[in-house]
């Protein structure tokens, strides 16, 4: 993984590999004291590693914070917080832990899921309140690319619920998955629903986003009865656009008769502001980006 340390915050990123156990012991041992382990966009990797690097994090009590994706492997690292939290790092739909089995070459290897006990180790480190059919079904998917997620609670704007179930053959994910009622906090996946902001948050694209288009109270983004249009068509591609990936943006033309949108584009703004002025032939101003209304009334 890629270590970063920020004051009494280290920053793990990417592939979970063998040395990495004696590199993170090596930063628990150096001052300042690392109260918090962030970890960031990773879908995991190597499994042993996995679990003692959970079980070193719950030895030194620190607490552990989900950035972006953290999946298979990096789960066990998540897990071993004293305290467990997902970051405003990133958008909410964009922010999960997912949790499956042991796999060789994408396919369940169940042997090593008994022989590691991931159940019981799972029970332990979920304090005792992940649901134990819940858990025997997520370590048994068959495919790698399955797992179970847990969202932010504010993920519900998006989603409309917070957890689910994938098989792994979903074309689109979560939102073709097995809808789950239940939440991370009442798994004991975290500890509570605050979010944690890293010391690097600032830096990253979406809180740069964030900076250059400050949100609005004008409207929520679900809420498209705000739009300056509702005409049948604009409605439509509103919800084209809430249902797209981010990075992604919806522009409107100053008298509001026009729009364009783009998504799943980091130069999203840019392409729906071009797209509306091309319909307009005038200037358009941008009335949402990501999850967020960013739009001011003329």
């Amino acid at each position: 993984m890629n270590f970063k340390r920020v004051g009494s915050t280290l920053i793990l990123s990417g592939e979970v590999v063998a040395r990495d156990l004696d590199k993170a012991k090596a930063e628990l041992k150096s001052a300042p004291a690392i109260t918090h382990v962030v970890l960031r966009n990773s879908m995991g990797g190597n499994s042993w590693t996995g679990y003692r690097l959970g079980e070193l994090f719950r030895e030194h009590g620190v607490t552990t914070a989900v950035s972006g994706h953290c999946v298979s492997s990096c789960s066990r690292l998540f897990l071993g917080g004293k305290r467990r939290m997902f970051t405003d790092d990133y958008p909410a739909s964009l922010t999960y832990v997912g949790f499956h089995g042991h796999y060789d070459f994408g396919k369940l290897n169940a042997l090593a899921v008994e022989k590691n006990d991931l159940a019981k180790w799972t029970a332990k480190f979920t304090d005792g309140k992940a649901d134990p059919k819940l858990v025997q079904r997520w370590i048994n998917i068959e495919r790698r690319a399955g797992d179970v997620r847990f969202y932010p609670t504010t993920a519900k704007a998006q989603w409309k619920d917070v957890s689910f179930f994938c098989v792994g053959t979903e074309s689109s994910r979560p939102t073709q998955c097995e809808r789950l009622s239940t939440t991370a906090l009442a798994q004991g996946v975290v500890t509570t629903n605050q979010r944690y902001a890293s010391p690097d948050a600032a830096d990253l694209p979406y809180k740069l986003r964030e900076a250059r288009y400050p949100t609005t109270p004008h409207a929520t983004v679900n809420d498209a009865a705000k739009l300056p249009n509702t005409s049948p068509a604009a409605l439509k591609d509103y919800q084209q656009f809430t249902a797209s990936a981010v990075p992604r943006a919806f522009a409107v033309s100053a008298n509001g008769k026009h729009w364009g949108w783009s998504g799943n584009d980091n130069e999203s703004a840019e392409r729906a502001i071009e797209r509306c002025v091309a319909k307009a032939k005038a200037s358009c101003v941008l009335y949402a980006v990501d999850e967020r209304v960013v739009y001011r009334l003329p």
